[in-house]
């Protein structure tokens, strides 16, 4: 599970080169374009079932849904004249559902939604088993398929996970209720305990990182048996704030970011680049919650003490539709907090939130992030997807479902294609959705602290100020939690290792077979050098001539393609 937190200061400094004004013409056009959006169906409640025998589940829409009787979308609004770049500005409100699948509202539209229908029904799910082994002493190892190690459990009952890119997680749940989740070195992790406000349950989780430690605040609610931990943002802004968020800027907006030398930015080179500029808070937003689930799924692999072999590279980074996507994702989670915000004032914070997260009372099209290594299953065979995958999910589940079907919008590697339809955990699910909503919270601090500085217009003063909501109006950091998440660790790994000592041995598996032996050749594009030679030490881009240094290699590109090889 990675860290909702950076490890170290805000984001800032110098944006990498961008193209000419042609590309900026364009994502100006997209983002302006995007903007425009007409509200979205009236959410409801999902339909009430009985409960089912237990199984894994997942939802697969009727073959024929039944036809759209809500508002139509309306026609895409005229991009503006060149000559006058400073849009209307506007109230954004969530965007209408086109009525086909693959209709778009304007250019930068996210792409297809669902008409909402009948009820999806569940299907099951085969999920490939594990073997386990109990040792002399009491533990466990868990293996999948190949026998590869996913779980090793200790006497005392600790859990080390393991993924399949090296990363490694650890997980102890004590009687008193307290769950501690650390990285194997114990240099980051949290710990989460329970508390209760107004007569309801809350889970407290104390993140650290290397910047310190902060406080978030997850709200449990039970379906079908099964506990998920809900986000709950431990303050709220000002309603106007968050109404400027949605907002155009007067003019397009260069924000200096600072990422061109920091090792994470170059690890996932690419695959993603921030916009050029911005014409509103919410594509600047969209860049601060994607830069953040990467670096932190960095030091994550740093915290794990993984291998940091160079990434494959992906044939195609995130493409301009998937980011319009992900930025709608974005605006639909600050327009939700907005009206979270709302219902609290006009209560007085009562009742504090209690019914279904919007995973599951949404009828709408959700994007995800995923921050952290994820199995995914099609076909009986379980793959994994890494950070940085995008994930469209069409509706909300059935009632009985403990799995969804997701389509794979951007992934990274080659074990799940773009366009691939999976089946994924609604647990790992609303995780990914409460690791993106803590990211954009923190991004909406990050925007409101640095308003007026570094190019980024100012907020008006009566939109600015905060408030704790009522229900984390008293929670402060654990004092210890550092301490005690590295002793965490520190006896997990001497106790894990004990356990492995007395596995018995497993049969060792065939190396796959070596990949057939390709050369450079003069006309190769980008992509092909690298699926040979990885990614490059150095690198110079002078319009269209590209000049990358590898160790034992200088390939010169002229438009995309190799000239010179020394």
């Amino acid at each position: 599970m990675a860290l909702a937190a950076l490890a170290g200061g805000p984001l800032r400094a110098t944006l990498p080169q961008q193209p000419g004004a042609a590309r900026e013409e364009e994502v100006r056009a997209r983002q302006q374009n995007q903007r425009a959006r007409e509200p979205e169906p009236n959410t409801r409640e999902p339909e009430v079932r009985e409960r089912q025998p237990e199984t894994k589940t997942q939802a697969r829409p009727e073959e024929h849904p039944a036809p759209r009787q809500e508002s139509q979308p309306l026609a895409p609004r005229a991009e503006p004249e060149r000559q006058n770049p400073r849009p209307e500005p506007q109230h954004l409100a969530p965007r209408a559902e086109p009525e086909h699948p693959e209709s778009r509202a304007a250019p930068g539209h996210p792409g297809p939604k669902p008409a909402p229908g009948p009820q999806p029904k569940a299907r099951v799910i085969v999920v490939p088993p594990e073997t386990v082994v109990r040792t002399h002493n009491g533990g466990e190892i868990h293996r999948g398929p190949g026998g590869v190690l996913r779980e090793v459990r200790t006497p005392s009952g600790a859990v080390i996970h393991y993924a399949p890119d090296g990363l490694r997680r650890v997980e102890v749940a004590r009687p008193d209720g307290r769950v501690f989740v650390a990285a194997p070195n114990g240099r980051g992790g949290y710990v989460q305990r329970p508390y209760k406000a107004f007569g309801q349950p809350y889970f407290q989780r104390t993140v650290v990182t290397r910047g310190g430690a902060s406080v978030m605040v997850y709200r449990p609610w039970v379906r079908q048996g099964v506990t998920y931990n809900v986000y709950l943002p431990c303050r709220y802004y000002r309603p106007a704030f968050y109404t400027w968020t949605c907002r155009p800027w007067p003019r397009p907006v260069h924000y200096p970011w600072g990422w061109a030398g920091r090792p994470w930015f170059g690890y996932y080179r690419g695959w993603y680049t921030p916009y050029p500029y911005y014409v509103s808070p919410i594509f600047w937003l969209t860049d601060f919650m994607v830069a953040v689930t990467l670096e932190d799924a960095y030091q994550a692999r740093l915290d794990s003490e993984a291998a940091m072999a160079p990434p494959p590279p992906p044939t195609v980074g995130l493409t301009p539709d998937v980011r319009d996507a992900i930025a709608d994702e974005v605006q639909r989670q600050v327009q939700q907090e907005q009206e979270q915000e709302q219902e609290q004032a006009t209560n007085q914070g009562y009742p504090p939130p209690a019914g279904p997260p919007p995973l599951f009372s949404d009828n709408v099209s959700r994007i995800f992030m995923v921050y952290a290594s994820v199995p995914a299953y099609l076909g009986g065979k379980e793959f994994f997807l890494s950070e940085g995958d995008v994930l469209q999910l069409r509706g909300a589940p059935p009632a009985n479902a403990a799995y969804a079907d997701v389509t794979v919008l951007a992934s990274r590697t080659p074990a799940c294609p773009k366009g691939s339809v999976v089946s994924v955990s609604l647990q790992d699910l609303q995780e990914m959705q409460n690791h993106m909503q803590a990211t954009i919270d923190q991004g909406l601090g990050t925007l409101q602290a640095q308003q007026g500085q570094e190019g980024l217009p100012p907020v008006p003063a009566q939109n600015l100020g905060a408030s704790n909501a009522p229900y984390a109006a008293s929670i402060q950091p654990d004092p210890n939690a550092a301490a005690e998440l590295a002793q965490v660790a520190q006896d997990a790994s001497q106790s894990g290792q004990a356990v492995l000592s007395q596995a018995p041995a497993t049969p060792a598996t065939p190396p796959p077979p070596a990949p057939p032996t390709r050369s450079l050749t003069l006309g190769m594009g980008v992509d092909e050098v690298h699926s040979i030679l990885g990614t490059p030490r150095q690198s110079a881009s002078m319009g269209a001539k590209l000049i990358e240094v590898y160790p034992n290699f200088k390939v010169t590109y002229v438009n995309g393609r190799v000239t010179d090889i020394q």
